[in-house]
C-alpha cells in the first residue's frame, strides 16, 4: 500500500511548483505595474481617471489570480494529506482484517 507515497510526494512537489509560479507571476506583475506607473503623470483630466480604473482593474486582477493559484497549491497539499491518510488507513485495516481472518496476506 506504500505506493501512495509517492503519489503523495509528487502532489507536494506540484503544489511547491505552482507557489514557485505564483511567486515568479507575481514579480512580473509588479514589475508591469511599475512601468504603467511610470508614465501615471503623463495622463490628465478623464484619461487620469480611465487610467486610475484600469490601474484597479489590474491590481483586481492580480489578486484574483493570486488567489486562485494560492488555493490551487492548497488544494494539491490538501489531496496528498488525503492519499497518505488513506493509505494508512487501508493499511491497518488490511491488517486487522488478515490478523482476524487468518489470512496470509
Amino acid at each position: 500500500m506504500s505506493n501512495f507515497q509517492t503519489e503523495a510526494d509528487v502532489m507536494r512537489s506540484t503544489a511547491d511548483h505552482a507557489d514557485s509560479v505564483n511567486a515568479d507571476v507575481n514579480r512580473e506583475i509588479d514589475r508591469i505595474q511599475g512601468v504603467a506607473e511610470s508614465v501615471r503623470t503623463f495622463w490628465q483630466g478623464s484619461a487620469q481617471r480611465s487610467f486610475d480604473g484600469l490601474m484597479m482593474r489590474y491590481d483586481d486582477a492580480q489578486r484574483r489570480l493570486t488567489e486562485a493559484l494560492t488555493d490551487i497549491s492548497h488544494n494539491i497539499r490538501d489531496n496528498a494529506k488525503h492519499y497518505e491518510n488513506t493509505d494508512v488507513t487501508t493499511t491497518e485495516s488490511l491488517d486487522q482484517l488478515s490478523g482476524s481472518a487468518g489470512l496470509a496476506l
